[in-house]
């Protein structure tokens, strides 16, 4: 009875606490939306704009009976000519293209006449893979100095040493063929050609013929940017072309550029002259009328580098890099008085732009 009595008891008191805990979920009070704190989102990160770079040098001789390949074997390699920031600049530039100012060969006799010639055995293409190079102007004065058998070894070594180039060839067809590339979304087109040469020895390439691809008359180029432009994004001649060891600038020059932008070229590109000349910006794009000498002899030189900053979406914005050929080297300059004199200079020989002081091209 007594278990019965507890029993009844407990289940009641069971029952009790149930019924207890349901009620008080059942009336306790709600949170409001107020009090309910949700998570904050994550910010979006910014979007990263890719910016590429494209270089451009002036003259450059790896000739093994000239200046600066000796001093490579001598002082060890290829810090032995370059500076370490100008070698950084070269190396991680996205496109780097520069004059190949020599001939490559273990044949061939020097033209007769002709003052200078330069010549160099074919493994000194190795040189051009350390500085990062990625395309080679033969469109030259000095490509042809040992002859037409050395001059057709030299294509031969580029392409088994794999120097990609334009500007020369075996025919007209070759000498004047498009260096295609795409750089982020963008196709490029790079020609080369060349009218340097008063007493002209390098022979122009025709249909049956080696030699270089001639603007000594501009209608073939012209007419070349013209079938590109709308093949491509972007067409880059690289010319030839100034009075030797002048600042001045040439009618010829001037007249000549100028139609290469008109033709459809978003820019273009020179040296020859051994020495900077001006800069300008015709219709919105920019000529660069002389890089000079880059690394080329024994002659203490103002150089500069010319670079291309392009971003994702293709607007471009254009530097002179100033540097210094001294001591068979070649050191980009840091900010100081012999960067400063050389944008003065290069203001002074320019036409409808100028550079600021970091080297930035701008329109008048």
């Amino acid at each position: 009875m007594k278990k019965s009595v507890l029993a009844i008891a407990t289940g009641i008191l069971l029952v009790a606490s149930v019924t207890t805990v349901l009620l008080f979920f059942f009336f306790m009070p709600k949170a409001t939306p107020a009090e309910v704190q949700p998570e904050p989102e994550p910010e979006p990160k910014p979007k990263e704009l890719k910016t590429y770079t494209l270089t451009f040098t002036g003259d450059i001789s790896l000739a093994d009976n000239w200046h600066i390949a000796p001093k490579y074997d001598q002082r060890g390699g290829i810090t032995g000519i370059l500076g370490d920031t100008m070698l950084e600049a070269m190396r991680s530039s996205d496109f780097l293209v520069v004059n190949s100012e020599f001939t490559v060969s273990n044949r061939g006799t020097a033209l007769p006449g002709k003052m200078y010639t330069f010549r160099a055995k074919p493994e000194r293409l190795n040189i051009y893979h350390e500085m990062g190079v990625d395309l080679a102007d033969l469109a030259n004065n000095h490509v042809y100095d040992y002859g037409k058998d050395a001059f057709l070894d030299m294509l031969d070594a580029f392409d088994e040493y794999q120097v990609s180039h334009i500007g020369a060839g075996r025919n007209l067809e070759e000498a004047k063929k498009p260096y295609f590339i795409t750089i982020g979304d963008f196709k490029f087109a790079f020609v080369a050609a060349t009218r340097a040469e008063k007493n002209v020895m390098t022979p122009q390439a025709t249909a049956t013929n080696p030699g270089t691809f001639w603007c000594y008359d501009p209608t073939e180029m012209i007419e070349l940017i013209k079938s590109l432009k709308d093949q491509v994004d972007f067409v880059v001649p690289v010319i030839h072309f100034g009075r030797e060891n002048s600042h001045e600038l040439e009618k010829a020059q001037m007249d000549s550029a100028r139609a290469y932008i008109d033709a459809g070229a978003a820019m273009v590109v020179g040296h020859h002259a051994h020495n900077l000349q001006g800069v300008e910006i015709y219709n919105g794009k920019p000529i660069i009328y002389n890089l000079g000498n880059f690394l080329f002899n024994n002659v203490d030189t103002d150089t500069a580098l010319f670079e291309v900053k392009m971003d994702q979406d293709g607007k471009m914005e254009y530097y002179i890099r100033p540097a210094l050929q001294q001591d068979y080297k070649t050191v980009l300059l840091e900010d100081g008085a012999k960067k400063s004199q050389i944008i003065s200079d290069i203001n002074s020989w320019s036409v409808n732009a100028h550079l600021d002081e970091t080297g930035k091209i701008i329109a008048n």
